[in-house]
């Protein structure tokens, strides 16, 4: 339900720097967001009727560096826990061989306030990197991978 309630009510998508170009034709782009000043950028796609997510790590303008297709239904979701000022929310692709992806959004509650967003890159569980997305950057509609994860488990 707070999914439902971030959806309708919170959503955040500033297009400034929206990095598209990435997800498939018969994809919905559910997040998106520049780094380096826009050298490289991520993409998280819904395809195949929503039952699988797409992520996809790449130069702009240029070729693919990482790309993860996982099933809804195995992917991890980190929903907002409906307390505090601050709402956030992630999805984790696991790559193989210990590393996952987790991409995440966050917010203050208020109306200027700016969307932040990135990947932290996880060994073992464990953080061994993390990639703030270019200010102005973050496109997330990412409640609606969270909700179908938690409608496919």
């Amino acid at each position: 339900m707070k999914s439902l309630f971030l959806a309708s009510t919170l959503m955040f998508a500033t297009g400034a720097a929206h990095a598209g170009g990435f997800c498939p034709t018969a994809s919905t782009e559910v997040f998106s967001c520049t780094f380096k000043g826009g050298a490289k950028a991520v993409s998280v796609c819904l395809a195949d009727g929503d039952t699988q997510a797409i992520y996809g790590f790449y130069k702009t303008g240029g070729g693919v560096e990482k790309e993860i297709n996982r099933p809804v239904a195995e992917m991890t979701a980190t929903p907002w826990n409906g307390i505090g000022n601050f709402i956030s929310e992630s999805v984790t692709f696991e790559a193989g061989g210990g590393y996952a992806y987790e991409v995440w959004w966050g917010a203050e509650r208020s109306n200027d306030s700016e969307v932040e967003g990135g990947i932290l890159v996880l060994e073992n569980g464990a953080q061994i990197a993390a990639l703030n997305c270019d200010g102005g950057s973050v496109d997330s509609d990412l409640s609606t991978l969270v909700e179908r994860i938690e409608i496919a488990q």
